[in-house]
């Protein structure tokens, strides 16, 4: 599976709420998919992902809010220690993102900015 590395952080804290119905449905996929299986191999890529396939921000294969996905992919990946190109288990991402951003002040300072910030501050793990 292809990840932004900031979407390490939105599959764990996703409580079925989303931009859309069609993006919402895909993203509770995905979710429910990495969560039966933890060893799902994960790719690290800047760009659209699986989870952006059905986004409505996605216009023709590029964010439409490629400065702020990008600031957020660029932070995530230091603290998460990970590079584009890397593949790793989605066990070992995911407790990456728990230790390097939920349980530190990074996780205001690279989420703060996002819409869902709010609902993901609030929902537990």
């Amino acid at each position: 599976m292809r990840l932004r590395p900031h979407h390490a952080l939105c599959i764990q804290k996703f409580t079925g709420h989303g931009y859309d119905d069609r993006f919402t449905e895909h993203m509770t996929e995905i979710c429910e998919t990495l969560q039966k299986f933890h060893e799902t191999q994960v790719n690290i890529i800047y760009g659209c992902d699986e989870l952006c396939a059905v986004c409505p921000h996605n216009r023709a294969g590029k964010c439409a809010t490629l400065e702020k996905v990008e600031a957020m992919d660029a932070a995530v990946a230091e603290a998460l220690g990970v590079e584009a190109g890397d593949a790793l288990p989605w066990r070992e991402l995911a407790a990456r993102a728990r230790e390097g951003v939920f349980e530190t002040d990074r996780f205001k300072k690279i989420c703060g900015s996002c819409e869902w910030f709010d609902l993901c501050r609030t929902t537990k793990i």
